[in-house]
């Protein structure tokens, strides 16, 4: 395949990426206001390790990549709840 064919695609994959992760990060806002008004901590490592338990299982050979992005969108998403909460960082 040549490389405008492969970028194209790309091109496609982040056209569907974003949305998602927006989603996903609207998601991370209703759990930090959960998270806040029942005086929960911001961060959960052990549901953090079990999403990346999870991925590195479907992601085969591709897993170390896998759990870096997640480990990204997971500090992303930390950050989002926080500074909407005016919270500091913590971890459970």
């Amino acid at each position: 395949m040549e490389l405008d064919k492969i970028r194209e695609r790309i091109d496609k994959v982040d056209e569907q990426l974003l949305p998602l992760f927006l989603e996903r990060m609207e998601l991370a806002a209703q759990a930090g206001s959960y998270k806040a008004a029942h005086g929960l901590p911001v961060r959960n490592r052990s549901r953090e390790e079990q999403i990346l338990e999870r991925i590195s299982e479907r992601a085969g050979e591709l897993a170390p990549y896998a759990c870096k992005m997640y480990e990204a969108i997971f500090g992303l998403a930390r950050d989002y709840e926080t500074a909407l909460s005016g919270s500091e960082k913590d971890s459970e």
